[in-house]
């Protein structure tokens, strides 16, 4: 994940919609358009008025999970982001999906970031393997729920600005994510997407807005089937979650993360 200062003047962000599909092009695109309005797009909106509402998910605050108080000032940019971007964390692929792992998880992640400078958690949100949203950086939850602003995040150089991040706990360049961590990102993106009036096509990996093998390629790769899902979601009003994403259970790619990835070219 890429840095970027803290130290931005707190401003008004003026409405950036980066039209067209995904890729590097999207990082260039988004700083060529300026701050004029441009015309909405046709599928900007992720339902309709009269669509039913999904319920929110559970998502572990930060005081749920014990997090530090942030190193440094965290900026709140009054308007609604563009996109939303998928990592991976790149850390070994636990077997262990419980409550206890993902709050582990996360404050083993806020620490290390605010060792790089960050000054807190550089992603928006976390899910773990097992399933459980959490917000990572401090203010993303209460800012998703008002629907209207969203806290500058530190994960995608370049983007930041137009952009919430949500790291995935595993390492994915082999094999994609568990079910379980699946169900869970389905929940939380199609939520992002509600709230935020975003189209499920701009559920998009870190890839596309840096050169990086993140998301990994092997989750990269299902992304089309994360976006058909939020999409259903939200036109169905209720979480729809395809079956057969990735490993039934936590066990069957325990044993694949970077180091067992250089033994096995």
């Amino acid at each position: 994940m890429a840095d970027l200062p803290e130290t931005t003047p707190r401003r008004r962000w003026p409405r950036r919609a980066v039209l067209g599909g995904t890729g590097i092009a999207l990082a260039s695109a988004a700083v060529a358009c300026g701050s004029g309005d441009e015309a909405p797009e046709a599928s900007a909106s992720a339902g309709g008025d009269d669509r039913p509402r999904l319920p929110a998910p559970e998502i572990l605050t930060t005081d749920d999970w014990g997090a530090v108080t942030p190193a440094n000032y965290l900026q709140t940019l009054y308007e609604r982001p563009s996109y939303l971007v998928i990592h991976h964390t790149t850390t070994p692929n636990t077997s262990d999906g419980s409550r206890q792992a993902a709050m582990d998880l996360a404050r083993m992640v806020q620490k290390g970031h605010i060792a790089q400078g960050w000054g807190d958690s550089g992603q928006q949100f976390t899910m773990s393997r097992g399933g459980f949203p959490m917000e990572a950086r401090h203010g993303s939850r209460h800012a998703l729920e008002g629907g209207e602003t969203f806290m500058l995040g530190i994960h995608a150089l370049g983007f930041n600005a137009y952009a919430l991040g949500i790291e995935c706990e595993g390492f994915y360049m082999v094999n994609p994510p568990p079910q379980s961590l699946y169900a869970g990102l389905v929940r939380l993106s199609a939520y992002i997407c509600q709230q935020y009036e975003m189209p499920p096509s701009r559920i998009i990996g870190h890839r596309d807005v840096v050169a990086t093998s993140c998301c990994g390629d092997a989750f990269y790769a299902k992304l089309p089937i994360l976006r058909e899902d939020v999409r259903a979601s939200l036109e169905a009003g209720e979480y729809r979650i395809s079956e057969g994403f990735g490993a039934d259970n936590l066990l069957d790619d325990a044993h694949v993360n970077a180091e067992w990835v250089k033994r096995n070219p």
